[in-house]
Order: structure tokens, then C-alpha cells, then sequence
């Protein structure tokens, strides 16, 4: 039997052997250098992300845990209100007389009111008997339901309690239960529980800092069910269920911990889920795998390219270096040696005019090089962690009075720039200048500049660009060496949506001129800069907005009340000339009601105007704003209102007229709303030592003696 054994062709020439050596060495290098970046980065990778993912939990957990103590809080709020145990034992008492139980039965809805809609924690508030029965809500329809076998009722028997999120099908929406025992002296009275949903929970989860462009934090409840809103569309609540590994291991395991696993939608991520014993729901936080891993893959593409280029310099290195290679090949390797070892101003001897001496005169070009090329990564790599920086600060701040001195300072101890300048633009030809300098590394305050009259100590680039809003490069000039650019000054506008809102402005330190990585580096800091303006715009937009809304709907509820008032006007004005010829004396009456209901709705006008302007309010006179409370309680209540005014009351600061007149207001409503009186008097008098207010009526009045809720209306 013959047998044949494999061999591989011979290289019997000392340059090919040469060639081939330094190509395999470069190619194995390479790819162990690969494997190892990959296997070190993939793991340093994963386990940055867990660490932030964990410090997304831990915080998100902290902020989950104070919401429960608000609402904890604010039913211990409710039950703190002086009398407000004895009214609910005077609830749940069947032997009560009716009078001391509906009084008693105000009081507390007027407090779940002012807990359910002053605090804005609790979309309702309820109480329920040793039963479970509801007696008092601030919603009717919920008022004597039996909810004796909800857990919230046995729970919060016994102390405080909160109910796992759940979905209601009443209000089409994921709600959460919070209830506390109630009782007196004389032992156990009931339950108080207060409904709310899931928003507060949802702003939580959906601020994002820290969990970069995919990730994203949610809740799942005990049964896998979905409870707050996802990053991606096409996931309602309440028909989403989420079964992912992390899910699983904290809602039927209840564990806590960190995996890879694929997401809801199926795309692989990095998980941490958290387990929430106290309102039995799982927090989980994601960041998809690509992006985790998007470092790594980059360092393994370089390092590809880095290891095709070395292989060709290799197979040219190879063929210069079989004509001489005794000396000139030592005296290399020495070079090589000492660049190796990290010494980069080396360079080989190049005193031999031929093929060696162009060897070693490109080796000494190609270490030039590599160390421009180093400095240049050191030196990228801190601009791209100071953009980064300025990034997370913006996106983290609204306050651009400490976010741009924050910004500039970091600039100048970064870069060792000799000044960075923020002009931020408020007005045609006016702004606030931000400025930070390398001399003490001190930043400024605010300074206020004129445009149209500029300040000395302005830069002409800075001006320049505020006008005309085009980036302005001074004093550049080429490089013959490099071919790359330099400059003294460079000044960028600052632009959102097409409007030039500011100017940022770098000046060049005394060790280097600027280039066009710090261009590159103001322009992207500019873009960040205009999204903080805008961000700032928008925020006071939407305060703005909301006191808008807030001035619109108090002005729909007091045009409600004069629209009922004039519609009683039209119906007395139709029938009153039939009636005035059937019965003139009848006639007389309804004219007289008539012209007190106009005269009610007029006052009624007049309130409007002042709850839209609270600046007229400070402008009036108290007897004049007095006399129209009058006229609009005797208008709608048909209760005659006089008022007397002694001493001179025009006197009184702004502050203390707008409380007077609150005041009367509230006690007017009162007397319209509760006294069944015939007639109210309003007295105002002021003296040399103080001023005196008295609203008197002669209805049926109120025990002095009896408990009071503690509120002042």
C-alpha cells in the first residue's frame, strides 16, 4: 500500500520567503489583535450597558417608591383634616339625624374634592364603611357600591395599602388603588381609598437619559399585561402582553437581574428587569444589541483595514529589502525596535542614496505619520467627549442662564482655547454675552450687549456673524507640510428653524492654532446649542400655554352662569306683555325681577372680565367690585344684597383689596348657596388702625360651636 504525504510547495528564494513571512506575521497579528478586541470590547460593552441600564433602574425604582408615598401621604393629608374622622364615624352611624349627616356628608366630599383636584394625585376619592359599602365620593356613581371583597378594602383594614395597576373598564384606562384605614377613638370607622392612573407612572418611564437612541424603560404587570406606554408604535394598552426572558424571570420568578434576550418585537437587547413587590409590577429596562455593540464593530473594521493596508506595506517592504539586508535590514530593525516599544520619534539613519536609503527614508516618513496620526486620534477623541458632554448637558437642562457658562468652561479646560464667547440673541440688536477664558479659567455672568452700539472688548467675528448670520474664519491661512488650514478665530451662528438665535465664538490658546476638527467641533456644538434654545422656547411655550387653557375654562364656567341668568331673562321678557295685560300689578313684579336678573347678569359680565384680566382687579375700587358681587348674588339668588361703605378705602394696597374682595366673593357664594336668607348686608369700613370687612345675612346661620372642617370658605 502506498501512501502519499501532503506537502507544500518550497520557497527557495530569500525574497519570497521575506514576503511571505511578513505577510503571514501581519495577517496573524491582525486577527488575533481582532479576536481579542472583539471578545474584551463585546464584553466591556455588554456590561457598560448593564451598569447603565442599572442606574436607570435604581432610579426609575426611586422614583416609583416616591410616588407611593405621595399617595400615601395625601390620604394621611385627607384624614389629618380637623373633624374629618368624626364626620366619616357620623357617616357610617345609622341612629344620626339626617341634618348632622348630610352636613356632615358635605364636608367630606368638599375635602376628597380639594384631595382629588387641588393636589392633582387622585382621579377619585372614596370612603367605604366597615362593610365596604360606598358612602361618599367624589364621584356619584360610585356611592353605595359594595366593594367589601376588593382587596384594596381588606388590605387597607388593616394599614395602608396599594392595589396592583389594573384596567377600568369605566374609564378606559390603567388605574391604581391607594386606600388607609380609618378610625377614631372608638375604634375601626372604615376605608379611605384614592383612584388615580398610570400618567405619572408613564412621564417617568419615558424619560430617557441615559438609555441612549433605542433604549427604552416600561412596566409589565403580574399578569405579563402591558401598563406603560413603548418607544415603538403599534403597542396599545391594554391588549399588549409582553413575554420576553426578562419579563418572565421577574413576573413569574420574581427576580431581579440583567440578559440578552429578544425584545417584544423580536430585535435583540439588552435587558435589566427589577421586580416591584409593592404594586406587583415588573420594571424593565432595554437597549437594543446593535447598538451596545456598535463600538466594538467599528474598532473591528478599523482594525480589518489597518491589517490589509499592513500587509501590503508588508509585500512592498519585502521586495525593497532583499537587495541589502545585513546592515540596512539591523539598522531598520534597531529603528523598528525602539518604535515598537512606544518610541515615536525615532528615526532611521538614511545616509545611503539608494533603495535602502529611500527604505529608511519612508519608515521615517511613515512614523511621522503614525505619530500625527495618534495625536490626531487623542486629540479627535477628546472632542468627541466634550461634544458628548456638552450633548448630555444640554439635553439634561432647560436653564440656559447655567447651561452656557457650564458649555464655554468646559470648552476652555478641554481644549486650552484662550476664550470661548456665547452670544444668545433676545431682541432685534440686543443679547446676553456668555464668556469663558483660559487665564484663570473663569467664566463671567451674563453681560447684556448692544449691537447697535457694541461694547468694547467685542470681537469683530462676533459682531459679523450676529449681523449677517454667516460663519466667519479669521486670519487662515495653508499649510504647506500638511496641507491643512489654521485659524485664529472662528465664530459660527447658531441657527433654529432658520432663525440665527445666537453666535458661539472660539479664539485660538497661545500652544495651537484652531482647525477644522475645532470647526467641526463648533458647528455640531452650535447645532446642540440652538436644539437647547428651542427646547427652552418650547418650555415656556407650553407654560404659557397651560395658563391660556386655565383662563379659558374659567372663563366657559363663568359663561355658563350668565348664560343661565339671561336665559331666565328671555323667558320672563316673552311671557311679561300677556302677563302685564292680564294682571298689571304681576307685570310690575316680573319687570322688577327682570331688571334684577339684567342687572345680575351685567355683574355677572363684569366678574367674567376680572377673572380673564386680573390686572383690572388691582386697577377697581373696592366698593365698586363689592357693589357688583352684590348685584350678581341678588340677580341669580333673588336675595337682596346692600352695601355700606364707611371711611375712605381707596387707599388700600393692591394685595389687600384683591383678599377683601375674595373674601366677600366666597362668603356671597355661601350665603346664595346654603343660608335661605331674604337679605344680606355687606359692610366695609376702614380706620386709622385697621380695615373691617362683615357679610351678615338673616338665614338660618350655623352652629359657632360646632367642629369645622378647618377651611376657611
Amino acid at each position: 500500500m502506498t501512501m502519499h504525504r501532503l506537502r507544500l510547495p518550497r520557497v527557495s528564494r530569500i525574497s519570497s520567503r521575506l514576503i511571505l513571512f511578513l505577510a503571514l506575521s501581519v495577517v496573524l497579528t491582525a486577527l488575533a489583535i481582532s479576536m481579542v478586541t472583539a471578545i474584551l470590547g463585546s464584553r466591556d460593552a455588554r456590561a457598560r450597558v448593564e451598569g447603565q441600564l442599572t442606574s436607570v433602574v435604581a432610579l426609575k425604582r426611586q422614583e416609583i417608591a416616591a410616588w407611593i408615598n405621595n399617595l400615601h401621604l395625601n390620604l394621611e393629608i385627607i384624614l389629618s383634616e380637623t373633624g374629618i374622622e368624626g364626620d366619616l364615624r357620623l357617616l357610617t352611624s345609622p341612629g344620626a339625624p339626617t341634618d348632622l349627616k348630610e352636613a356632615a356628608y358635605s364636608r367630606v366630599r368638599a375635602q376628597f374634592f380639594w384631595a382629588a383636584f387641588r393636589t392633582n394625585l387622585f382621579d377619585e376619592v372614596f370612603f367605604m364603611d366597615r362593610e365596604g359599602v360606598v358612602l361618599a365620593a367624589t364621584a356619584p356613581g360610585r356611592e353605595g357600591q359594595r366593594l367589601g371583597l376588593n382587596d384594596y378594602f381588606l388590605h387597607g383594614s388593616i394599614g395602608e395599602y396599594i392595589e396592583q395597576p389594573s384596567y377600568s373598564l369605566s374609564l378606559g384606562q390603567m388605574t391604581v388603588v391607594a386606600s388607609a384605614p380609618v378610625a377614631d377613638q372608638e375604634g375601626q370607622v372604615g376605608v379611605v381609598a384614592g383612584l388615580t392612573d398610570l400618567s405619572s407612572l408613564n412621564q417617568i418611564m419615558i424619560e430617557r437619559a441615559g438609555l441612549g437612541e433605542t433604549g427604552e424603560t416600561y412596566l409589565v404587570g403580574s399578569n405579563h399585561r402591558l401598563l406603560t406606554y413603548l418607544r415603538r408604535p403599534g403597542y396599545s394598552i391594554p391588549e399588549t402582553y409582553v413575554r420576553t426572558a426578562g419579563a418572565d424571570a421577574a413576573v413569574d420568578r420574581k427576580m431581579s437581574g440583567a440578559a440578552t434576550y429578544a425584545n417584544y418585537s423580536g430585535v435583540t437587547v439588552i435587558g435589566v428587569y427589577h421586580w416591584i413587590p409593592e404594586l406587583q409590577v415588573a420594571l424593565i429596562a432595554e437597549q437594543e444589541e446593535a447598538e451596545a455593540l456598535r463600538s466594538t464593530r467599528m474598532v473591528l473594521y478599523i482594525t480589518g483595514g489597518v491589517a490589509a493596508v499592513a500587509v501590503a506595506l508588508a509585500i512592498l517592504a519585502g521586495v525593497a529589502l532583499t537587495h541589502r539586508i545585513v546592515r540596512p535590514l539591523a539598522d531598520l530593525g534597531a529603528t523598528a525596535e525602539l518604535i515598537s516599544a512606544g518610541r515615536l520619534d525615532a528615526e532611521a539613519p538614511t545616509v545611503r542614496d539608494d533603495e535602502i536609503g529611500a527604505l529608511a527614508g519612508a519608515f521615517n516618513r511613515m512614523t511621522t505619520r503614525l505619530r500625527s496620526l495618534v495625536e490626531g486620534l487623542e486629540r479627535h477623541a477628546g472632542h468627541l467627549r466634550a461634544l458628548n458632554e456638552a450633548a448630555q448637558r444640554i439635553s439634561s437642562s432647560l436653564d440656559l442662564e447655567a447651561l452656557l457658562p457650564h458649555v464655554a468652561e468646559g470648552l476652555v479646560r478641554t481644549f486650552e482655547y484662550d476664550a470661548v464667547h456665547m452670544l444668545l440673541l433676545t431682541e432685534q440688536d440686543r443679547g446676553q454675552l456668555h464668556s469663558c477664558t483660559h487665564a484663570e479659567i473663569r467664566c463671567s455672568g451674563a453681560v447684556s450687549v448692544d449691537l447697535a452700539h457694541p461694547q468694547v472688548g467685542l470681537s469683530p467675528a462676533l459682531l459679523l456673524v450676529a449681523r449677517t448670520g454667516e460663519e466667519v474664519l479669521t486670519s487662515r491661512r495653508a499649510d504647506d507640510s500638511a496641507g491643512s488650514a489654521a485659524y485664529l478665530d472662528i465664530a459660527v451662528p447658531v441657527r433654529t428653524r432658520g432663525e440665527l438665535v445666537g453666535v458661539l465664538e472660539l479664539v485660538a490658546g497661545e500652544t495651537h492654532l484652531l482647525d477644522d476638527l475645532d470647526l467641526y467641533t463648533a458647528r455640531t456644538l452650535a447645532d446642540q446649542l440652538a436644539i437647547a434654545v428651542e427646547n427652552s422656547r418650547l418650555y415656556q411655550h407650553a407654560h404659557e400655554l397651560a395658563a391660556a387653557e386655565e383662563r379659558q375654562r374659567l372663563a366657559r364656567d363663568l359663561h355658563d352662569a350668565v348664560s343661565q341668568t339671561l336665559f331666565s331673562v328671555g323667558l320672563i321678557a316673552e311671557v311679561l306683555p300677556r302677563l302685564y295685560e292680564r294682571d298689571p300689578e304681576q307685570g310690575k313684579a316680573r319687570l322688577e325681577e327682570l331688571r334684577q336678573l339684567t342687572r345680575g347678569a351685567l355683574a355677572e359680565m363684569r366678574t367674567l372680565l376680572l377673572e380673564l384680566r386680573p390686572s383690572a382687579l388691582a386697577e377697581s375700587r373696592l366698593p365698586d367690585l363689592l357693589k357688583q358681587l352684590a348685584e350678581a348674588v341678588t340677580g341669580r339668588a333673588r336675595i337682596p344684597v346692600e352695601v355700606l361703605v364707611r371711611g375712605d378705602v381707596d387707599d388700600l394696597p393692591a394685595a389687600v383689596t384683591g383678599v377683601l374682595y375674595r373674601i366677600a366673593q366666597e362668603a356671597l357664594n355661601n350665603v346664595a348657596k346654603h343660608s335661605a336668607a331674604s337679605r344680606a348686608v355687606v359692610q366695609l369700613e376702614h380706620d386709622s388702625r385697621a380695615v373691617t370687612l362683615v357679610i351678615a345675612d338673616d338665614g338660618r346661620g350655623f352652629d359657632p360651636g360646632a367642629g369645622g372642617t378647618g377651611r376657611l370658605g
